[in-house]
């Protein structure tokens, strides 16, 4: 056993305030570093990449959260390769009166001033530096915005328009389909594809 001395008891106290004082400014370092840590905006995140808060308007069950594609909301009803001519699509849906001239310049038939007009406008305006064939395919993959009783004379046009109409139709008829002809016109429609050997 260790001998306790009136000597030894006497030195505890100062040895207790000598190691508060050790300790005391590593305690009060602490402190002010937790203090900043709780101040710093996502706790020492960049505000680059801490996301900001955005409000969510409050759903209930009768109004679930909608689901959205890669596509940014991708038309259910589009032709599946039309997801590549979206930057297209989409304006031409918000456009009556471009939907209006491509009905009218379809009707006119592809030897007319208003197809030709027509095809150089949307090529220039959409398609700039791009080749032809490219505009050809994004009308027939945009066949369903066009008012069904127009759809007939456009795939005419595009057949009668030369190798990159016809290519276009070929390429991407099985994803148009008769279904989106009025019954009044497949027959036509179908005697146009028998004739330039698509869907066979």
């Amino acid at each position: 056993m260790i001998p306790v001395s009136a000597a030894t008891i006497s030195a505890v106290p100062t040895a207790t305030r000598t190691l508060h004082q050790h300790l005391s400014p590593l305690r009060e370092r602490f402190r002010a570093d937790l203090s900043t840590v709780q101040m710093m905006r996502g706790r020492g995140f960049r505000p680059s990449v801490i996301p900001d808060a955005v409000f969510v308007e409050p759903r209930g069950a009768e109004h679930p959260l909608p689901i959205l594609s890669a596509r940014r909301m991708t038309d259910p009803s589009a032709p599946k390769p039309a997801v590549d001519f979206m930057f297209f699509r989409e304006p031409l849906k918000a456009n009556p009166a471009l939907i209006e001239k491509w009905g009218v310049a379809a009707t006119a038939g592809s030897a007319s001033e208003a197809w030709s007009a027509f095809v150089g406008d949307i090529g220039e305006q959409f398609f700039k530096g791009s080749r032809r064939q490219r505009v050809m395919d994004a009308l027939i993959l945009s066949l369903d915005i066009l008012p069904p009783e127009r759809r007939a004379d456009a795939i005419a046009c595009l057949l009668t328009d030369g190798t990159e109409g016809i290519a276009a139709v070929e390429e991407f008829w099985e994803y148009v389909g008769m279904e989106r002809i009025p019954h009044v016109d497949r027959a036509r429609v179908a005697a146009l594809l028998l004739r330039y050997e698509i869907g066979k």
